[in-house]
């Protein structure tokens, strides 16, 4: 009886609560304060300690190993949803290491019978990448699936028995053992689905309230804030090979002032979806789109050069001609914009670099609405102009 109620109440249950308590830890404190190395060797050593944790609880109550893999695997689905699919893999290779390592430290096995990890892990990983794929169950079902396969019958079975090894308990694989598990197996997923929906909204609701933190509500663009940020990390390190380029609407205040506000906040939409997408199908992930306020906005990039940031602004620019916006009253609009660009280089902090695509595009805005300008382009012109004049000023003084 006593060996029944370990195995079909205390121990799902005890699973249940160490996952749940793993994962919010997770979320709520070590993925908000540490880089993605050092989160995962956190939860990786928080996971050992799970582990060892249940294996001595199994030895000490029922003198064997039960849902030995259970975390394992239940992390692995919920790491995957909660797309950090690595850190479920890696648990389900270091269950059986860390299991078989733990009992060889306590003279449960003998060293050459750590090698089995290798086989366990295969099999764990085989297992879950498997039932993962049947997209035709929900995932509820296909974890049961996996649970009722591996928590009655266990990949290893290990017993302290003096100088036998490998040796199985009588009372192990009788009927009533495997009806508990199997009952036991039932309660872990009831409730782990309780705990897992639970995690999953939290989950949601952070991600939700980072979200709009972070980013514009009209535009859905990275905001402000979000930019301030950015350039804070760029300025711990060299602006070498980033770019900053900022673009303007033209004549945004007039069509507010023509058409009304709410047909301005399209607009804005309007650009912003035509800029995002002409950034991320040029650069990808080596660019950030920003709202940088207003009718601003602000896009950074990182390994690229100066024309193909003027071939990508080129391509939105001829896009915008060919496709006017149209009012709700049926007027179309060309909608055109101003740019400044600027590259950064070993001598030059990040704040400069702005500043310089910033003079860039107020140059812009003043003598060619419509127009790119490129900072290096324009210091050359500035540099040009001071030439002539000190020519024309040696002339007078002569």
């Amino acid at each position: 009886m006593y060996k029944a109620i370990i195995l079909s109440l205390v121990m799902p249950l005890m699973v249940v609560s160490l996952l749940y308590s793993q994962w919010t830890f997770y979320k709520s404190y070590i993925e908000e304060h540490l880089n993605k190395l050092q989160s995962y060797i956190a939860t990786l050593l928080i996971f050992c300690l799970y582990q060892f944790f249940i294996i001595e609880f199994c030895r000490s109550t029922i003198d064997g190993l039960y849902y030995q893999y259970s975390m394992a695997i239940l992390s692995f689905y919920l790491s995957s949803y909660m797309r950090e699919k690595y850190l479920g893999y890696i648990m389900l290779v270091l269950a059986p290491l860390f299991d078989n390592f733990s009992l060889y430290t306590i003279h449960d096995i003998p060293a050459t019978a750590m090698l089995n990890f290798i086989w366990e892990g295969a099999v764990l990983v085989i297992l879950c990448e498997a039932f993962i794929r049947i997209k035709s169950l929900p995932l509820i079902y296909r974890c049961a699936l996996e649970f009722l396969i591996i928590n009655p019958i266990p990949p290893l079975l290990y017993f302290v028995l003096p100088d036998k090894h490998y040796v199985v308990s009588g009372t192990y694989f009788t009927l009533p053992s495997v009806i508990d598990v199997a009952l036991g197996t039932l309660l872990m997923l009831a409730v782990a689905k309780v705990y897992v929906n639970f995690l999953v909204k939290q989950y949601e609701e952070l991600r939700s309230a980072k979200y709009d933190i972070s980013h514009d509500g009209l535009t859905n663009l990275l905001n402000y804030d979000s930019f301030h940020s950015h350039m804070d990390e760029l300025s711990q390190k060299s602006s070498k090979h980033q770019i900053i380029c900022i673009l303007d609407i033209d004549d945004f205040k007039k069509l507010n002032d023509t058409y009304g506000h709410l047909e301005g906040n399209d607009i804005l939409v309007y650009f912003t979806k035509r800029l995002f997408a002409e950034v991320k199908s040029h650069f990808g992930e080596l660019a950030s789109v920003y709202r940088f306020g207003g009718e601003e906005f602000c896009i950074s990039v990182h390994g690229v050069t100066i024309d193909d940031c003027l071939e990508m602004t080129d391509k939105l620019a001829r896009e915008l001609h060919t496709k006017d916006y149209v009012t709700a009253t049926g007027y179309k609009i060309t909608v055109t914009f101003s740019g400044g660009i600027a590259q950064g280089n070993d001598k030059k902090n990040i704040r400069t670099v702005l500043k310089e695509a910033d003079t860039a595009l107020y140059y812009s805005k003043r003598n060619k609405k419509g127009s790119v300008t490129c900072a290096k382009d324009l210091e050359k012109m500035s540099s040009d102009t001071n030439m002539s004049s000190d020519r024309k000023s040696t002339r007078l003084n002569s």
